[in-house]
């Protein structure tokens, strides 16, 4: 529908980004939604959604004239491997954010994935791309039936062609952070039709299956986010944003900004000069430890689809492997005792039944 160059503001002398409509999309309707895009992007203030400067039109020709971001894609890094938990939760809280930004005025994004995602070269995230963004006060553009967006981060909702809300967006947040944690998204099938059917039915493997390493909250955040019927998800973007702030509140030994920082110099995305610039030699090597933590992608298993519903995996006291473990516990506890005659054995076995009741 459009193509974007790196270009140059004369008088300015500030690098911008400028998104033409190309003449063969120039219909009725592409006409209007590169209008809306640009009047969404219009309304927004805020850190993590890219910058309107201005629209011109000029002869034939329709272009944004767009903050320049100066960085790649978080599709581009994913293709590194799965990324360390502190990293994948600061992503997805600056999102987070950024829809909660958009959804109080009533713009729902409908494309959110890792393609439409940038991490600038000082760490920041930058959603973009607003092309099929739906605004709710405005006539649809889209017939009702109709399915628009990108199929493996669609809703439920969105694959029927039913009516979406804030909480579509919330779901494909769900599986981006899903694919950032995993190395892998949540839905897939043969054929379109095959993912379809999953996303409607709700069927993946659980993240705490895929990455097991991945801590509880986080794997809760997504499950919620996931839950094929809206009503059982996030109601807004700020709660799904209170979640993640509550983990990354707690694991952060950096700043967000310094941590992605230093995640990009990890994967090559970085010079080390680019770095040392802005990060000491210690967050360097704290990332590097946050690194070495994470799978590859190569190392990522494929596991069988289950049903969303599964709890998560703990050990519990009447699984057959804990009293096995505590029978050989006691044997081995009466045996010693047995031989030493030491005084300590009854209070060690009061011990041993008191975890087991």
């Amino acid at each position: 529908m459009a193509c974007v160059y790196h270009g140059l503001h004369e008088g300015l002398q500030r690098e911008v980004a400028l998104k033409e409509l190309i003449s063969q999309s120039r219909d009725a309707e592409a006409l209007s939604r590169f209008r809306r895009e640009a009047l969404a992007l219009a309304g927004f203030r805020h850190q993590n959604i890219v910058t309107l400067y201005d629209l011109v039109e000029k002869g034939d020709s329709l272009f944004m004239v767009l903050e320049h971001v100066d960085g790649g894609t978080l599709r581009e890094l994913l293709q590194t491997g799965p990324l360390p938990p502190q990293v994948a939760a600061v992503i997805g809280l600056q999102l987070a954010d950024a829809l909660n930004h958009a959804h109080f005025r009533r713009i729902v994004h409908r494309d959110l994935k890792p393609a439409n995602v940038m991490l600038t070269r000082a760490g920041e995230v930058k959603l973009m791309d607003f092309g099929v963004a739906k605004d709710e006060e405005l006539e649809a553009l889209t017939q009702e039936g109709m399915a628009v967006g990108t199929p493996a981060y669609m809703a439920p909702e969105q694959v029927m062609g039913q009516a979406v809300d804030a909480r579509t967006d919330l779901f494909a947040l769900g599986v981006l952070l899903y694919e950032c944690l995993a190395g892998r998204r949540p839905f897939t099938g043969r054929t379109t039709g095959e993912t379809f059917a999953n996303i409607r039915d709700g069927k993946y493997t659980p993240l705490n299956r895929v990455a097991p390493e991945t801590p509880r909250i986080l794997c809760e955040v997504v499950k919620k986010a996931l839950q094929p019927k809206p009503d059982k998800r996030y109601f807004d973007a700020s709660q799904m944003a209170r979640d993640l702030e509550r983990y990354v509140s707690g694991a952060l030994k950096m700043g967000p900004n310094q941590l992605l920082m230093a995640c990009l110099h990890q994967r090559g995305k970085l010079t080390e000069t680019e770095a040392l610039a802005h990060l000491t030699r210690q967050e360097l090597e704290h990332a590097s430890r946050l690194e070495s933590a994470t799978p590859s992608v190569e190392s990522v298993s494929v596991q069988s689809v289950d049903l969303v519903g599964d709890d998560l995996v703990e050990p519990r006291r009447g699984g057959f492997g804990f009293w096995l473990a505590w029978l050989a516990a006691l044997g081995v506890t009466s045996a010693v005792a047995y031989a030493t005659h030491d005084a300590w054995w009854p209070e060690l076995l009061r011990w041993l039944a008191g975890l087991g009741g």
